[in-house]
């Protein structure tokens, strides 16, 4: 009888101090803290420390700040071969909100945006040349139920093979995995290769086992991936300036008040400026340490060839 007592006793007096306990939680926390907070997802096909993995990291971290922990952007690296492709795709359905792609892989689903691909003289160029064409390529981005929230700085793109190509720019019969952009396309078939495309697929292993030669890619992209230690030539050109490009799902966007939807393309914008310097430093980073490497490996297919 004196053991029941004793337990009921504690049973009452752990009930009270949980509920001063709880009453002492609410009196403390600031007014507004406990608010429903809206959890959106962003995927980007590079590692953190790629120069636009950086400007997700810190446009989800604006986002936050702006948004007083109202919005919060959870942030996916996805450094899979292909996986630029999935991200469009659920883009279009809502399966995420944010996704941070090359332009050439928007041009894959949305031919019209071949378009608006030309030549620029440099890198600041090409991004003040889509910039100013933004509410042009947003019509058609708005069709697929995208919306297009920053351009940015454009990476120098490359063309890396397992095996020697016969010379500068002649890829003779050399199958090169590259996008679907008809402009690319153009330009890849005039220096001889075979252009082949893969919509997911381990591209290492079809290098590695002969079913390709060689691929097309971002040039930051090549020495970050592993690809370098499959394919040890790289020949970087400048034709094609083509950003990476912060776009947002009109699915999930649908979802959010004016003012909220006001606050992340605020934050977008301010990323553009970031993502600038990020990608001066990475690119200044690569070529020295391919100067700074000897052998068969990490090094410009053109020895003496200095920094785009």
């Amino acid at each position: 009888m004196k053991q029941r007592s004793a337990a009921i006793i504690f049973t009452i007096g752990f009930s009270l101090l949980l509920m001063i306990s709880v009453l002492f939680i609410f009196q403390e926390r600031p007014q507004g803290e406990w608010k429903n907070q809206t959890m959106l997802r962003m995927e980007v096909p590079y590692e953190r420390d790629h120069p636009t993995g950086k400007a997700a990291e810190y446009f989800a971290g604006l986002v936050g700040e702006e948004s007083h922990g109202e919005l919060q952007i959870s942030v996916a690296y996805n450094t899979e071969p292909g996986s630029e492709k999935e991200i469009v795709k659920q883009l279009q359905f809502g399966g995420i909100a944010f996704g941070a792609v090359n332009y050439f892989d928007f041009c894959e689903d949305i031919p019209e945006l071949n378009q608006f691909i030309e030549a620029y003289d440099s890198p600041e160029e090409s991004q003040a040349g889509y910039c100013e064409q933004k509410e042009a390529i947003g019509e058609y981005l708005s069709k697929e139920r995208m919306e297009l929230l920053s351009c940015y700085r454009p990476d120098y793109r490359c063309i890396t093979t397992k095996e020697r190509p016969a010379a500068d720019g002649a890829f003779n019969g050399m199958k090169i995995h590259a996008t679907k952009a008809a402009a690319l396309s153009v330009y890849l078939l005039g220096m001889g290769a075979e252009i082949e495309s893969f919509d997911r697929t381990d591209l290492l292993r079809a290098v590695d086992s002969g079913y390709i030669d060689g691929i097309e890619m971002p040039f930051l992209l090549y020495g970050r991936a592993g690809y370098d230690k499959v394919m040890p030539y790289v020949w970087v050109y400048e034709e094609f300036l083509v950003p990476d490009m912060l776009v947002a799902s009109t699915v999930s966007l649908g979802n959010l008040t004016d003012e909220q939807q006001k606050i992340l393309t605020d934050c977008a914008l301010k990323t553009e400026e970031f993502q600038v310097e990020a990608l001066k430093e990475s690119q200044e980073r690569q070529i020295q340490l391919w100067k700074d490497k000897d052998g068969r490996h990490n090094r410009l297919w053109e020895s003496e060839r200095q920094a785009p």
